[in-house]
């Protein structure tokens, strides 16, 4: 029983471990949310936050991540470029463990693996981090229909 308990615990620490960026930035202050397991509106509004920024040449989707990517950061890396290919719309994908990312990461006040839509209107800035991760593999309907839906209001 001893053992098991160990193993589960072992096995917990290097899945974390897995998502965890090696990055070598100070992180600002970050804000620690606990996702909802509901899939009620009221929870998606407040998992997303939204930063305002006047340059909107760079508009698209912005995916932030580390060298090592669990399954659920590939899955939705992957469907995010995807989408983005699909909806002609640009994707970025930073590594943030690759020297050069810093300004970006502190533009999006990225810290580690994270999902963001820059809006080519207004600039805006909308955090997806925790609905994407959420759904990006035990949803994906929901996913690729937010991320289409975000696209296609921006356009």
């Amino acid at each position: 029983m001893k053992n098991l308990a160990l193993y589960s615990l072992l096995a917990i620490g290097i899945s974390f471990a897995s998502c965890q960026s090696n990055t070598k930035k100070e992180t600002a202050k970050a804000e620690t949310k606990v996702a909802c397991t509901n899939d009620c509106s009221k929870c998606e509004k407040s998992a997303e936050s939204k930063l305002t920024t006047q340059n909107v040449e760079n508009a698209g989707i912005y995916y932030f991540h580390g060298d090592r990517k669990c399954k659920t950061c590939k899955a939705v890396g992957e469907k995010a470029k995807e989408i983005a290919e699909k909806m002609n719309a640009k994707f970025f994908d930073i590594n943030l463990d690759e020297e050069g990312n810093e300004a970006l990461a502190k533009e999006f006040q990225a810290s580690g693996s994270s999902l963001f839509i820059k809006h080519t209107k207004s600039g805006e800035i909308e955090n997806l981090t925790n609905f994407a991760f959420r759904t990006a593999i035990n949803d994906t309907k929901a996913y690729v229909e937010k991320l289409e839906s975000t696209l296609k209001a921006d356009m």
